[in-house]
């Protein structure tokens, strides 16, 4: 399995489509280089989670009867779970600092 092929399938459970992968794909390319190589699943992971924010849809969508929803508890649980996997913390998430010595 190639990098765009590990991106489109795990990217569309998401709801991202073919444009925002070749996207994804593009702004990382110092992470990889070359997306038709073997993916190496940690390196794809990092690249789709450094570049979430960016392409995840934003809104929901309803037109006359017609409408999209997404399951965000299962899209943050997903992102934090690969943020925790990868050892990176996750944006957005507050920070917690000793500030005991400013007393």
């Amino acid at each position: 399995m190639t990098y765009r092929e590990w991106m489109t399938q795990t990217a569309n459970r998401f709801g991202i489509g073919a444009g925002d992968v070749e996207l994804i794909l593009c702004n990382r390319a110092e992470l990889i280089p070359d997306p038709d190589a073997v993916v190496n699943p940690t390196v794809a992971k990092r690249a789709l989670v450094a570049e979430f924010a960016t392409v995840i849809p934003l809104a929901n969508v309803s037109e006359g009867g017609y409408s999209v929803s997404w399951n965000w508890e299962a899209i943050k649980f997903w992102y934090n779970q690969t943020c925790g996997e990868l050892g990176i913390t996750p944006q957005g998430k507050p920070k917690v600092r000793d500030r005991s010595n400013t007393w």
